[in-house]
């Protein structure tokens, strides 16, 4: 028992007179982190409709495709807008754009909006539909035509948030 105490009073007395070793001073603060969080929602992944009319058809016909990704800050509301290519807006509440007559075949055609949701922070599928209306005779001197050359084929899809 006695040799316990000699060691532990020997260390102590080496400790004391160790520059650097003494009990050092402290004191401390607080801060805060600010963050300034803008949202945003991003398209992704459209898809071309395609319409497969043949000419003068008894029964309307639905487009396929139309399909595309919208990515929005969690918790964001958003709606979506079309603007045909001809520039004409979808009224405030409308679904659906047209009839819009397409240049080259001269078929017309109506396009209907997704519906908005709210974003969760993920990609959210969504899908513009399409409808071409029954007994259109069209344009078209050979067996088949495409609208390649049509100047008003391409709309646009605008994501409100």
């Amino acid at each position: 028992m006695k040799m316990t105490k000699f060691v532990l009073t020997a260390v102590l007395s080496v400790a004391a007179l160790t520059p650097g070793v003494s009990s050092a001073q402290s004191t401390s603060g607080t801060f805060n982190v600010n963050i300034t969080l803008t949202s945003a929602c991003t398209l992704s992944a459209i898809t071309a409709l395609d319409f497969a009319y043949t000419s003068l058809q008894v029964g309307a016909q639905a487009a396929t495709g139309g399909g595309l990704t919208v990515s929005c800050t969690n918790t964001l509301p958003y709606t979506f807008g079309l603007q045909a290519g001809n520039g004409a807006a979808v009224p405030p509440g409308a679904a659906t754009i047209g009839p819009i007559t397409d240049t080259a075949v001269n078929l017309a055609y109506s396009l209907t909006r997704p519906a908005g949701a709210v974003g969760n922070g993920l990609a959210q599928a969504a899908t513009i539909t399409g409808t071409m209306a029954a007994n259109q005779a069209g344009t078209c001197a050979t067996a088949s035509c495409s609208n390649a050359a049509a100047t008003n084929r391409t709309h646009t899809l605008i994501v409100n948030f």
